[in-house]
């Protein structure tokens, strides 16, 4: 949604004045991103010129055999990649992070792409009782040398860091010069235009980097999705810790609600049962000698079993609701509705049935956004849409009740979340303190 909206909100149009428009934003943003990416290239191609006019000058003039020259040439030139690296590492650790910071900022702000990445926390340092202070690593003589080079390591250690470095290098040699395209088009477009004979192209060249300018910036969607996220060994472990997570959260739900219907047997179903068995055996002995007390033992009893098959009927329907196995999630979700104690408008887009896991987990979710506004939210009125767009299925559910929910402040929300993030689907929350509310449950399905 929000690179939809990007592409049309920034997409040239509106004639002239659109154009001019998305021209200057869009000069503007290839020069912020020429100077975020340009200090590795700046670095490494005066350090890789310089060192090869210094090592292939080594064997200039020489007459050797060609063996011998090509190894030599070989050997320079291994010489100049490996001081273009040095020059490389000594800049990594002063310009990559925050250089990698702004441009996710920028990537943030204007293609809507949020990159959320975790660096390791720097570790507290510790006094000895030799006087010593220890980083984790190492003894220092002062605490101040201790806390230097415990920052030292934590940078060092940290994945991320170094995948800030790549980001770094690859936008160099990406992001950098066809983000320089539009900016040089029209600087040298400008410098032909002092030259009389050659004014023409200058314009040619003028009116190629206006017209470049609204997309040479968009380079940095495709790059950052793939070097400014999270390290893909990092981004695996996050993974698997969300699928541990979720997997707990299954098994609780799962335990609770086993006992649920253990407790709803026990206490309901099995209870009425034993009692209409018992009453059946009085009736029994008292058919022949008090008829009139047996037919109402047996009235009594039948009243039981129909109370009997109410509740096991409401248990099963809290497992999977016949109307959602026979009917379908829209009718499941407005026979939840009809039976909420508020005012409940359900409107759907959605043309034909989900999968049936996805079905069964998006009813479960709406029913308990339902109860929460209920019990929670105090609200008046909920009105809930179903859609289905781009492979995704969505149930968004407002409320106009007191608002101010917040899934770290109970278990429900987190829940949810993990249980929609088990179908990689998401729960997105937007509830301001005094309302309104609204959650929308979105999960990627095929309709059948």
């Amino acid at each position: 949604m929000g690179e939809g909206n990007e592409r049309m909100r920034m997409s040239p149009g509106g004639g002239p004045l659109g154009w001019c428009a998305a021209s200057a934003r869009g000069l503007y943003r290839s020069a912020v991103l020429v100077g975020l990416t340009c200090v590795m290239a700046l670095v490494a191609v005066p350090v890789g010129v310089g060192g090869s006019e210094v090592a292939y000058s080594w064997s200039a003039g020489r007459r050797e055999p060609l063996v011998v020259s090509v190894l030599a040439t070989l050997g320079e030139t291994l010489v100049v990649i490996a001081w273009v690296a040095i020059a490389l590492w000594v800049v990594h650790p002063l310009a990559s992070r925050p250089l990698a910071g702004a441009a996710r900022r920028r990537a943030a702000d204007w293609l809507d792409l949020r990159l959320e990445v975790a660096y390791r926390a720097v570790p507290p340092v510790t006094r000895m009782a030799t006087g010593f202070w220890w980083d984790g690593h190492e003894y220092h003589k002062t605490e101040r040398e201790a806390r230097r080079r415990a920052k030292v390591h934590a940078w060092f250690r940290d994945p991320q860091f170094h995948w800030d470095g790549l980001w770094a290098v690859v936008a160099s040699v990406t992001v950098f010069p066809v983000a320089a395209l539009p900016l040089l088009g029209l600087g040298y477009g400008v410098f032909l235009l002092f030259t009389p004979a050659l004014a023409g192209y200058g314009a040619a060249s003028i009116v190629a980097g206006l017209a470049a300018a609204p997309f040479a910036w968009r380079v940095l969607r495709p790059v950052a999705a793939r070097f400014l996220g999270p390290v893909p060994s990092t981004r695996l472990g996050r993974r698997v810790a969300e699928l541990e997570a979720i997997r707990a959260d299954l098994t609780q739900t799962q335990a609770a609600e086993l006992e649920r219907i253990e407790r709803g047997l026990h206490d309901g179903a099995q209870a009425r049962l034993v009692a209409m068995g018992m009453s059946m055996g009085i009736a029994e002995q008292l058919v022949d000698t008090k008829p009139e007390a047996a037919k109402a033992i047996l009235a009594e009893a039948r009243a039981s079993s129909a109370t009997a098959l109410d509740e096991l009927r409401t248990l099963v329907r809290g497992i999977n609701p016949p109307v959602l196995t026979e009917r379908g999630l829209v009718d499941a979700v407005q026979a939840l509705a009809l039976d909420s104690p508020v005012a409940v408008d359900v409107h759907s887009q959605v043309p034909s049935r989900p999968e049936r896991p996805v079905e069964s987990a998006v009813y479960f979710a709406v029913a308990e956004l339902l109860a929460n506004a209920a019990k929670h939210a105090a609200a008046r009125r909920v009105t809930v849409e179903l859609g289905y767009d781009g492979r995704v299925l969505t149930a968004n559910v407002q409320d106009d009740g007191v608002g101010g929910a917040d899934p770290s402040s109970g278990s429900g929300l987190r829940g949810l979340e993990r249980r929609m993030n088990a179908f990689g689907g998401r729960l997105e929350i937007d509830s301001p303190v005094g309302g309104p509310t609204r959650i929308t449950v979105a999960v990627p399905c095929e309709l059948s």
